[in-house]
C-alpha cells in the first residue's frame, strides 16, 4: 500500500510538473516581450546625442556628403527607431534617416494624423529660438501603429544656408 501511494505521489508530482512548467516558460517569454519594446526604443538623451554627431558631420563634410550617411542606414545614424531627418529653411527633405524617397519633397505642409503641421512648426520654432521641440502623432516604423513621437529640433547654418537638423522619439 505505501509502495502504491509513492508510486501515485511520484505521477501526480510529475503531472503537475509537466502542467505547470509550460504554463512558467509561457510567463518568461511574455515577461521579455514585454520588456523588449524598451530595449528598442531611442531616448530623449539618445537624439539629442545622434543631433550632436550628425551636426559635427555636417560641419565637417557638408550636407550632401552627410546626406548620403543618413540614408545609407549607417550604424552611427540609424539605432533602433532613431534617425536623424534634414531639411532646408523652406522645409525641402534634403535627407532622411530612414525614408529616402522623401528627399527633394516639400514638407513644410506635412500634417500628422491630427491635422497637424509638426513640420512648419519645427521650423517656426527653430528660427525663431535656434531649437524646438516638436510632438504629434506619426507611424511608428517598428509596430506600424500611429504613435506620439517628439522631434528635436536644432538650426544649423553650412555654408550659409539654414536648416533645420531632427531627430524624433517614439513615446
Amino acid at each position: 500500500m505505501v509502495g502504491m501511494i509513492s508510486k501515485l505521489r511520484l505521477r501526480v508530482q510529475r503531472q503537475t510538473l509537466l502542467t505547470v512548467l509550460p504554463v512558467l516558460l509561457l510567463l518568461v517569454v511574455i515577461a521579455f516581450a514585454a520588456g523588449a519594446p524598451a530595449r528598442t526604443r531611442g531616448t530623449d538623451a539618445e537624439a539629442l546625442i545622434m543631433i550632436d554627431r550628425a551636426e559635427q558631420l555636417l560641419e565637417r563634410i557638408g550636407p550632401d556628403a552627410a546626406a548620403e550617411a543618413f540614408v545609407a542606414h549607417d550604424s552611427a545614424f540609424t539605432d533602433r527607431d532613431l534617425y536623424p531627418m534634414l531639411l532646408d529653411d523652406t522645409g525641402v527633405m534634403v535627407a532622411h534617416g530612414w525614408t529616402a524617397t522623401l528627399n527633394g519633397s516639400n514638407l513644410k505642409e506635412l500634417r500628422d494624423v491630427d491635422g497637424k503641421p509638426f513640420i512648419r512648426e519645427a521650423l517656426d520654432g527653430v528660427a525663431r529660438a535656434g531649437r524646438t521641440d516638436v510632438t504629434y502623432q506619426w507611424i511608428d516604423p517598428l509596430t506600424g501603429q500611429v504613435a506620439r513621437k517628439t522631434m528635436h529640433a536644432r538650426r544649423l547654418v553650412l555654408n550659409g544656408k539654414p536648416y533645420m537638423l531632427a531627430v524624433g522619439v517614439y513615446r
